[in-house]
């Protein structure tokens, strides 16, 4: 089945309409006040459907969304943050407790426009932020749960740092039932599932592992100028992990995608091993899915939807796992 008309406006649509709210709002970045949940289960008017009762709980951290024309955001549950929200961790709530707060996130501006002093700043207020809440999460909302850590980006970004500072090494390493890091580069030892970012947190090779990292970037295409996929130093590689075929991620793999309530397309999934190692996408209609902002950067804005569907089946069958 190619991807449709409909699909693919939708696509462009949703994009659109988040990026235009996130440029009518743009004022400047606020003290701390505690922690501000974009999403949690009871809050009214939750973008990630507010669900209590499932048996674990998912913590998100949204990607790169806020064109305030400031270095880094403030603590709004501004229109954007809704949308990319839907768009992205709704889905997840029928698994898990969604949890997701607003954090200072360095802005589309300051990613685009900033020095880079400038952003090396503003990710260090940004993650304080996402640590500060993940504290009161833990402290007063957790009750010895298992969670899934979902980010994307940015929020990748700020998850990786996380594990490495709270969590590996530490009683709670025990409650991760699994980390899905999309759209960030997550490195380990080349030719091993683990090392690089995580001394112990492996790749996921099976879907009733737990404890373990699902990480990949997706392409429809390789260009000469690829942004993600490449190991930042000698020794490491970065990580792909196929959500539809762990066991041997370099397979080709039917892929469940879905944005809002509407089928991507029946497209599959391979990850390309090599130099630039990412999730491939192939498949009638492949190559009418946006790259956004440019070649380089590949299915960046879709890394959760190519395979949302199979992300979701992936934490229903790790909760069970880790329930057992």
């Amino acid at each position: 089945m190619v991807i449709s008309r409909g699909a693919r406006t939708l696509v462009v649509l949703i994009w659109t309409a988040l990026l235009g709210a996130a440029l009518a709002v743009a004022p400047p970045a606020t003290a701390d006040p505690g922690t501000t949940w974009l999403c949690r289960p009871g809050l009214p008017d939750d973008p990630c459907g507010g669900r209590s009762g499932n048996p674990v709980d998912c913590f998100y951290v949204y990607p790169t969304i806020s064109a305030q024309l400031t270095t880094n955001a403030n603590f709004d549950r501004s229109p954007e943050l809704h949308g990319i929200a839907r768009l992205q961790a709704e889905a997840f709530g029928e698994r898990c407790d969604v949890w997701a707060p607003v954090y200072r996130q360095v802005t589309l501006r300051s990613l685009f426009a900033g020095s880079a002093e400038e952003r090396a700043a503003g990710l260090e207020l940004a993650y304080d932020d996402v640590e500060r809440a993940w504290d009161d999460y833990l402290a007063n909302h957790n009750n010895g749960r298992g969670v899934v850590l979902i980010g994307h980006s940015q929020g990748t970004r700020m998850l990786r740092t996380l594990i490495q500072e709270r969590i590996e090494g530490t009683p709670v390493q025990a409650q991760l039932v699994s980390a899905l890091l999309l759209g960030g580069n997550v490195t380990v030892r080349a030719g091993d599932v683990v090392g690089g970012d995580f001394d112990s947190v492996p790749a996921c090779t099976d879907a009733a592992q737990t404890g373990c990292v699902v990480a990949y970037s997706a392409y429809s295409r390789l260009p000469a100028d690829i942004r993600y996929g490449v190991a930042p130093s000698p020794g490491l590689e970065v990580l792909c992990t196929n959500p539809a075929s762990l066991h041997e991620n370099s397979a080709t793999a039917p892929l469940r995608g879905t944005v809002g309530s509407s089928d991507t397309g029946s497209f599959t999934g391979r990850c390309t091993g090599g130099a630039a190692n990412v999730l491939l996408i192939e498949g009638p209609g492949a190559q009418l899915l946006p790259a956004v902002p440019n070649e380089s950067w590949g299915l960046h804005l879709l890394d959760v939807n190519v395979a949302q569907g199979d992300l979701v089946d992936l934490v229903r069958t790790q909760a069970e796992s880790y329930l057992r």
